[in-house]
């Protein structure tokens, strides 16, 4: 009985071994083995935490144990995206992201952290065509008298959005830029709070998503000019997209993925991305995410990684051309 057991660990091994398992994976502990901490670097009820309850929802009750949220908004997700790549790269620790994990990069001079070095993709989850809208005394309802009327009144079409940098930010003035016009930029501090201004006609146009600006286009208070993105959304399916207005290269979307710490094991990485590309492929997990005007979107960990870095690429050329920083 002795020799068995000194013998015993030896045959689990060689056991594993034919039967084609890695002696040293076998010994990993399962993962998830207890609860996951999702960072939502923005305030709750934005749409970066309305999608990450979604999916953490979806992820939890597929492998077993909670996925709970934990928002630390602030320093346009600099706050929680800090915390996140400061992490124990253990797959315990998640972000939820959106283009300012790319951009601030381009806009500040310093960050605590590098996004691109020290957290990795793991997993998309929607691609988000922003919405330009503009006061309905303003006479203009399409794409072309916009662009007509800011050619014959130069300096008068403010915009309004959530700051300098912020994707609205930088989308209208990659319309502007193709579109050869001069647009006013006029940072506030959250998007909500552009919307007085904007309804009282104190700034003309925003930028903004469907599930800010689509109960004031609804109610006739605000009209809806295009979508940024590359096709219309079924949500207003009569708003042409600026593409299709004749503007294919002033096409934007803001997105929301999935990162982790790096060094994060690549197991723990391929499980949450697969796993995550099941959420998405839910017929119910799609129409609520349609609802809020975004598209559910799947790639790859390595997709994303390279999807990050032509953002980089794109964004730069247009913070250079518009002269955009943060003080």
């Amino acid at each position: 009985m002795s020799a068995f057991r000194r013998f015993a660990p030896m045959l689990a091994i060689a056991a594993a071994a034919v039967s084609g398992i890695n002696p040293s994976r076998a010994a990993e502990p399962a993962y998830p083995a207890r609860p996951v901490k999702v960072v939502v670097p923005s305030v709750a009820g934005g749409p970066i935490d309305t999608v990450s309850r979604l999916v953490s929802d979806k992820l939890g009750a597929r492998l077993g144990t909670g996925f709970y949220i934990e928002n630390k908004p602030g320093g346009n997700v600099q706050i929680g995206s800090n915390y996140v790549a400061k992490s124990d790269p253990d797959g315990y620790t998640l972000l939820t992201t959106s283009p300012a994990h790319v951009t601030n990069p381009l806009l500040y001079s310093k960050l605590p952290y590098d996004p691109l070095k020290d957290l990795t993709g793991v997993a998309m989850m929607a691609r988000v065509p922003l919405l330009v809208v503009v006061n309905t005394d303003l006479p203009v309802h399409s794409v072309q008298e916009l662009v007509a009327w800011a050619k014959a009144h130069p300096d008068r079409v403010r915009y309004g959005t959530s700051g300098a940098g912020s994707t609205a930010n930088l989308a209208a003035e990659l319309f502007a830029m193709h579109a050869g016009i001069k647009l006013d930029h006029v940072p506030y501090k959250g998007a909500a709070a552009v919307l007085p201004d904007l309804l009282a006609g104190r700034v003309e146009m925003t930028v903004d998503t469907l599930q800010l600006l689509g109960p004031y286009i609804k109610s006739g208070k605000l009209r809806a000019i295009a979508f940024t993105g590359a096709k219309r959304v079924p949500a207003l399916p009569n708003v042409p997209t600026l593409a299709e207005s004749g503007y294919p290269d002033a096409v934007a979307m803001s997105w929301l993925a999935i990162v982790a710490p790096a060094r994060t094991p690549q197991r723990v990485i391929d499980k949450l991305a697969q796993t995550t590309t099941e959420v998405l492929q839910e017929n119910d997990v799609r129409k609520r995410i349609a609802e809020y005007g975004m598209e559910a979107d799947v790639m790859t960990p390595a997709q994303v990684n390279r999807y990050f870095d032509a953002e980089s690429q794109r964004w730069s050329k247009v913070i250079k051309a518009g002269n955009i920083h943060v003080q």
